[in-house]
């Protein structure tokens, strides 16, 4: 009878051990070049295995900065001093404000070794939000006097509108919501031999173009009087194709 019993055993073992379509779960808690997220994932086949995720960057980013600016006269021949009886400092924080969810299809053809396709579906952008600031009281917001308007501030031929003393410029990465990616890693979404383990990719998505807005005005910065603002218009056309993923994962299966 103990004979015969333990081949069974070892049967039932190897056929927990094996992978086919939805038999099992895993999930992921993963730090990447796209925030911070969380994924599920189920094999398809020993091959396949099939992960659905999200990736974040709340809580991500700088505080409160404050950027003395200078005290330059505008279009109207108008001094920022004339304005509001002193300069106000521009105050912003900046910080990335990504939110993507992925459907990829890893592919194991040897081992923990793997290939990855799929599609990730988002927006990458950076945000600078601010305000002119009175420096003298704690920073609140600046008071125009009554006799003047708000200023404008020239960007590439374009007048941005600070009303109220307040900007909210958006550059986004990428010039549609859906992007292809590809990868290579190692390590399993679904672990296979064990509970818990740990899982390396490196990969890119597709994200070509960019664009520039302030207060959902959008600027063009390829012709700008401004240098840097020149530069940043050429770095980002000629680099901002791909974006690299590094992706860290710890993976769980249930």
């Amino acid at each position: 009878m103990l004979a015969a019993l333990f081949p069974s055993s070892r049967t039932i073992t190897c056929a927990q051990e094996a992978f086919w379509p939805f038999s099992h779960l895993g999930i992921g808690v993963k730090v990447s070049t796209l925030g911070y997220g969380f994924e599920a994932a189920t094999p398809l086949s020993d091959l396949f295995i099939v992960r659905i995720g999200i990736h974040l960057t709340n809580g991500l980013g700088t505080g409160y900065i404050n950027f003395p600016i200078p005290d330059d006269k505008d279009d109207n021949g108008i001094y920022l001093s004339d304005r509001f009886g002193y300069v106000p400092d521009y105050r912003a924080k900046m910080g990335p404000d990504f939110t993507h969810g992925n459907l990829l299809l890893d592919f194991h053809p040897q081992g923990i070794f793997h290939f990855t396709a799929g599609l990730f579906l988002g927006t990458s952008n950076f945000k600078l939000n601010g305000y002119l600031s009175d420096y003298r009281n704690n920073n609140k917001l600046a008071i125009l006097n009554q006799s003047y308007e708000w200023p404008t501030i020239d960007i590439g031929g374009e007048k941005v509108d600070l009303t109220d003393g307040r900007s909210n410029i958006d550059l986004q990465i990428g010039s549609r919501n859906i992007n292809p990616y590809f990868g290579v890693g190692v390590g399993r979404a679904v672990p296979k031999n064990n509970r818990l383990a740990f899982k390396f990719e490196l990969g890119g998505l597709w994200m070509r173009g960019y664009t520039l807005t302030n207060n959902a005005q959008a600027l063009d910065i390829s012709m700008s009087e401004q240098e840097l603002l020149r530069d940043l218009h050429h770095y980002l056309i000629k680099y901002a194709k791909v974006w690299p993923m590094l992706n860290l994962q710890l993976s769980f299966r249930l």
